[in-house]
C-alpha cells in the first residue's frame, strides 16, 4: 500500500517539473503519462485495500461461527417416593399406593417423604373403601422413574440408606435399626423393602400383626398420615 501511494506522489512530482522547464508539447504529454501512472496507482491502492477489508471481514464471520457452538449433558439424578403396599382383606385391596411427595436425590444427605392418605389416596382405593394407613404389607421407598414405567432399572452402581426417623400422626416411632444398608436390590432397581415390612420385620417399634403378613399401627386406630426421615450415603451413578 506504501509503494502504491509513493507512486502516485513521484508521478504528481514529475508533472510538475515537466510543466515548468520544459516545452507545452512536452509538457502534455507528461501530463498525459503522469496523469496515466497515477491513476493506476490508485486504481492498484484501492483494489488492494478492497481486497484486504473483504479478508478480514470474511475471517471475522468465520471465528464468530465457531464461538457459537456449545454442548448440554443430562444432570445425574433419581427421584423417589414413599409406596403403600395394602394387604386389605376388608376392602380387598392389594395394591400399591404412591405419595405425591417426591424428593430428587443428587448427592448423599438427608430427605424427607410422607405419605397422606388426605391427598394420596387414588379414586380406585376409595372406592375399595380404603380410609386409613391399616391393613399394610409394607410402606417403603422406591424409584418413581421405575414405578411409572419410564425406565427399567434406577442408574445407579451403589447406594446405601439409613432410616432417621418414622413419624405417624405427630407420632414418632422407636427405629430399631438405623444401620446404613444398601438401597438397590439385585435386580438394580432403587427399592428399599421397609421401614414397615409384614415379611421381613419392620426397622421401627410399635407394629402390630393383624393376620398373615398384615401389620397394624398398634396404638393408633386410623392413622392418616407417616413421614420417613432417611440418610443416602454411597451414592455413585451409572
Amino acid at each position: 500500500m506504501k509503494k502504491k501511494i509513493l507512486g502516485i506522489v513521484l508521478a504528481l512530482g514529475l508533472m510538475c517539473s515537466f510543466t515548468a522547464c520544459g516545452s507545452s508539447n512536452d509538457a502534455a504529454t507528461a501530463t498525459t503519462a503522469a496523469t496515466t501512472v497515477a491513476t493506476t496507482a490508485a486504481t492498484e491502492a484501492v483494489a488492494e485495500a478492497t481486497t484486504e477489508a473483504t479478508t478480514t471481514t470474511t475471517e471475522a464471520t468465520t471465528t464468530t461461527t465457531e464461538a457459537t457452538t456449545t454442548t448440554t449433558e443430562a444432570a445425574a439424578e433419581i427421584k423417589l417416593r414413599l409406596n403403600v403396599l395394602y394387604n386389605d382383606s376388608d376392602s380387598n385391596y392389594y395394591s400399591t399406593e404412591v405419595s405425591s411427595d417426591e424428593v430428587t436425590v443428587t448427592e448423599n444427605g438427608q430427605y424427607e417423604l410422607t405419605f397422606d392418605c388426605a391427598t394420596d389416596l387414588t379414586d380406585n382405593a376409595k372406592t375399595a373403601g380404603v380410609r386409613n394407613l391399616q391393613h399394610l404389607t409394607a410402606i417403603f421407598v422406591y424409584d418413581q422413574a421405575v414405578r411409572d414405567g419410564s425406565e427399567a432399572a434406577s442408574p445407579l452402581k451403589t447406594a446405601d440408606i439409613r432410616w432417621d426417623k418414622v413419624v405417624v400422626d405427630g407420632v414418632e416411632l422407636a427405629v430399631t435399626n438405623s444401620d446404613f444398608k444398601s438401597a438397590l436390590k439385585s435386580n438394580g432397581i432403587f427399592d428399599t423393602n421397609d421401614p414397615i415390612n409384614s415379611w421381613d420385620g419392620s426397622a421401627v417399634e410399635g407394629m402390630v400383626e393383624a393376620g398373615e403378613h398384615v401389620l397394624d399401627f398398634a396404638d393408633n386406630e386410623n392413622p392418616q398420615k407417616i413421614t420417613v426421615t432417611f440418610t443416602i450415603d454411597n451414592l455413585e451413578f451409572k
